[in-house]
């Protein structure tokens, strides 16, 4: 091999090497200290489009799950509220049920009737004080409430009419939307008016069961919907996971190894710029 002076090609090719060895480190280091394996498009751009991608949806699931949550939440509200409005009309059958009686006396009957005007008066204030963050759930304003409980837009199944179908559960539930009003001195008045009312009473009472049963029925949906998102959220974050996120037993090796070849390639590299100084004996 010739001895030349200029040029040190060993001393290049080792240096070529150690360059490697380097930037090989740093990209080691920089995955074990952010965790990832890619962290920018260079690293492996269509996995970085993948992952993001998987990640979007991953976010839309848990997003959307909240929003199934807080559906589950403003109906258990609202049927809580029914069930109180329940209460009342149940009470009322009960005072028109004695009301209707023969045995009662004009003052029995201004006592029942004092009393069931109390209790419709109580049904049309909760009607219009049943509120979910500022929404009004049972005076009637809250005519189309649609649920967002998909991560994507554009499927139909993404979402879901509370206020829809032939029965809303979230309609107006006043005393007089639900057909139990009063007319002082006539309603109780006798025996056969009480027993007519009776029949009211029962039509408003069935009307609210129908009401909470509609509301069990979209609360299971929404529950079936949220074990749906959560399981679709672990399985997108998985696949993000296995394309995105470092192997750091195996970043580990790696770093090892190319801190062994930099260390090598430095010892190597003093002993190649060492080479041209042997010409020196030659002259």
């Amino acid at each position: 091999m010739s001895i030349v002076v200029n040029t040190n090609v060993n001393s290049i090719l080792v240096q070529r090497s150690l360059g490697t060895s380097t930037s090989e480190i740093g990209k080691s280091l920089q995955r074990l200290s952010t965790g990832y394996r890619i962290n920018k498009a260079a690293d492996d751009a269509a996995g970085l489009t993948i992952s993001e991608s998987l990640k979007s949806q991953a976010r839309g699931a848990q997003v959307a799950s909240q929003n199934a949550q807080a559906g589950v939440n403003l109906l258990q509200t609202a049927e809580g509220d029914l069930g109180i409005i329940q209460d009342n009309l149940q009470r009322i059958r009960d005072l028109a049920v004695q009301a209707a009686n023969d045995t009662n006396g004009s003052s029995e009957r201004t006592a029942i009737e004092s009393e069931v005007s109390q209790r419709l008066d109580e049904i049309t204030r909760l009607s219009k004080a049943s509120k979910f963050n500022t929404i009004g759930l049972l005076d009637g304003s809250s005519t189309a409430l649609s649920l967002q409980i998909g991560a994507n837009s554009g499927a139909t199944t993404n979402a879901i009419d509370v206020a829809g179908g032939s029965v809303n559960p979230l309609g107006a539930a006043d005393a007089s939307s639900l057909g139990v009003s009063i007319t002082a001195g006539s309603t109780l008045a006798t025996a056969s008016a009480a027993s007519a009312y009776i029949s009211t009473i029962d039509d408003a009472i069935a009307d609210v069961s129908e009401r909470r049963s509609t509301i069990g029925s979209m609360q299971n949906r929404l529950d079936s919907a949220i074990q749906s998102l959560s399981i679709k959220y672990e399985n997108m974050s998985a696949s993000e996971s296995r394309i995105r996120d470092v192997d750091v037993a195996k970043e580990a090796a790696s770093l090892t190894k190319n801190q062994i070849l930099q260390q090598a390639s430095a010892t190597l590299l003093a002993q190649a710029n060492q080479s041209p100084q042997v010409a020196l004996a030659l002259i």
